[in-house]
């Protein structure tokens, strides 16, 4: 298969394990709605669990990448974490994303059952975890939270709070819920900010920022 084919096979391949995660999908159900031949998933990714690796991964690069654009800048502080919540829930309660997050998903789903997985899981969330702190150590130099803060603990907090909120976006709560639970998430950061600010959502859409320092 040439390299665009492939692609366009693992984006086809994505959004059934992100409908159906992982258990559910048949190797079947796979070559339907991709046009993949059961030689070629064999030939090219070993398995059904090997495609599905490919796919998490294209998925981390093609989706989650755009989520973590507002903390990739090596000066991110309190507003772009502020940003990046922001654009996680704009982007939760469209429709289409009421899916919540396909890396999340199979956090609890199959990372418990397949080494592997877990390996590409936590490799994210390490990943996540130390933007967030970068971003607070930076918050922290610049007096937006205090220096007796605990950047650590911040940063794992947020983590959590990231998983919380796309188990709730794949939840049938209603959008409220995931708007109040990110404005709380907000709130115990901005309660800390010698600036206060308004912590309220609004109706930004994902990417504006709001207050950023870069």
């Amino acid at each position: 298969m040439g390299r665009v084919r492939v692609e366009e096979r693992l984006d086809q391949a994505m959004h059934v394990f992100w409908e159906r995660g992982y258990w559910d999908t048949s190797l079947d159900q796979l070559i339907d709605r991709t046009g993949l031949h059961r030689a070629e998933v064999y030939g090219k990714f070993g398995s059904k669990r090997g495609l599905f690796q490919a796919a998490l991964r294209r998925y981390r690069e093609k989706v989650i990448a755009v989520f973590l654009e507002p903390l990739d800048g090596p000066d991110a502080a309190l507003a772009d974490i502020t940003r990046f919540f922001a654009g996680i829930h704009c982007a939760a309660v469209e429709p289409e994303r009421r899916l919540g997050c396909l890396m999340i998903s199979t956090a609890s789903e199959v990372s418990p059952h397949v080494p592997s997985v877990a390996r590409i899981v936590s490799n994210y969330l390490d990943e996540l975890r130390a933007l967030l702190r970068r971003a607070c150590v930076n918050a922290r130099k610049r007096r937006e939270l205090p220096s007796s803060i605990d950047v650590d603990q911040v940063a794992d907090y947020l983590v959590g709070s990231v998983l919380g909120l796309w188990v709730l976006a794949r939840s049938p709560a209603p959008d409220t819920v995931l708007r109040h639970y990110v404005e709380g998430v907000l709130a115990s950061l901005h309660r800390w900010d010698p600036k206060r600010g308004d912590l309220r959502l609004g109706d930004r859409a994902p990417g504006k920022r709001r207050g950023a320092h870069r």
